[in-house]
């Protein structure tokens, strides 16, 4: 069936599940593609549940309306975890899929994108809380980043994780950068985390892996770039190392016996128990592994509860600090700096991220026009 769909170019015939496979292969990104696995698995059962549907072609804008419908039973059902913004992504996620057969010759219209299906979905009422970074708790968990360093040089413990928590902290805060583009995420290979070779301090960047899945150039103010140079000086890593490593110590001596399996065992396990394990690293040439987007939540779990920090019962989130960052410079009417700050790729995008900000303000300066004497 696929043979022949792209000998002669016409759409339809091929099986949807082979339909969904192409669709999958397509898409690059782990977390993105499982999501889309997700929901056309879920859709291919609810359409198919009657054995009439067999090739992709089969599917009817209908269809699509009875799985609308489904979404929007299955939100509004009590006791069920599945909220209707929830509904909304999975159809999203099939639409798109259909947009992407129909652009690749597979199918000749998308059934999804029929207006009396996406009426069926259920109404989304709730406004999720996205939380972002205050101008106070930022000031907040830097000054006590600050005081950590300090406090390690001057009790004479090793100051490197002390260090390297400042650096992800003053990174996250003022670069506008996210998580996934400076730590490692083990459900995208092309997401390896931050190298040192991507640092720029003479232009005050750093070039990123983007959402995109384009590189890009983050900004690197100032007090960041202080606090990162002083880090690796202190550190002294090899340029493709991560500059945010993992230093959980298992892990780390697990990357040595790993990558020294042409040395015997018992030679590696002195060189372990006479030396920082990091320095073997640098001596053999091997890589320390990159903190992952778990690992940095944890250390921002961590940092906020020593620097007792509550957050409405939560923490610091480094995802709520590009959005803390973004609306510290809208607020400021800064809206093409918030822009270029967080490689927003038009001033569109910035307004519309923070439309709430522009609710306020219009709202406050029609109080003072109508309170005016």
């Amino acid at each position: 069936m696929v043979e022949q769909h792209e000998d002669d170019g016409s759409p339809g015939g091929q099986p949807l599940e082979e339909a969904i496979e192409a669709r999958l292969r397509s898409i690059d990104s782990g977390n993105y593609r499982r999501s889309v696995r997700s929901a056309l698995e879920a859709f291919a059962e609810v359409v198919c549940e009657d054995g009439e549907i067999e090739a992709v072609d089969d599917v009817s804008r209908y269809d699509c309306r009875y799985y609308a419908q489904t979404l929007r039973d299955r939100a509004k059902r009590p006791g069920e975890r599945f909220a209707a913004s929830t509904a909304h992504k999975n159809y999203a996620f099939v639409r798109a899929s259909f947009t992407w057969w129909q652009r690749d010759g597979r199918i000749a219209q998308n059934p999804a994108q029929w207006r009396g299906a996406t009426d069926e979905l259920p109404e989304v009422v709730e406004q999720p809380e996205r939380q972002f970074w205050s101008k106070r708790d930022r000031q907040a968990i830097l000054r006590y980043t600050d005081r950590q360093v300090d406090e390690a040089l001057d009790g004479g413990d090793n100051p490197l994780p002390a260090f390297r928590d400042r650096a992800i902290v003053y990174t996250l805060a003022l670069s506008g950068v996210r998580g996934a583009e400076v730590f490692r995420d083990p459900a995208d290979d092309r997401r390896e985390g931050l190298r040192w070779e991507d640092v720029d301090y003479d232009r005050g960047g750093l070039t990123v892996f983007g959402k995109t899945r384009t590189y890009q150039n983050a900004p690197l103010p100032s007090d960041a770039q202080t606090r990162l140079e002083r880090y690796q000086r202190l550190f002294n890593p090899e340029e493709v190392w991560p500059v945010f490593p993992s230093l959980h110590r298992p892990s780390l001596y697990r990357t040595v016996r790993e990558g020294l399996t042409d040395l015997a065992d018992d030679r590696v396990e002195a060189l372990l128990e006479e030396n920082d394990p990091l320095d073997v690293m640098r001596e053999y040439g091997l890589v320390p592994p990159a903190l992952s987007v778990r690992g940095a939540r944890s250390v921002m779990k961590r940092l906020c509860a020593d620097a007792d920090l509550d957050i409405d019962g939560e923490y610091l989130k480094p995802h709520g600090a590009r959005r803390g960052l973004g609306h510290q410079l809208y607020t400021e009417g800064q809206a093409e700096l918030a822009q270029e700050a967080l490689r927003h790729q038009s001033v569109e995008t910035t307004h519309q991220s923070y439309h709430d900000v522009q609710v306020e303000e219009t709202a406050r300066r029609v109080d003072d026009i109508l309170n005016e004497d």
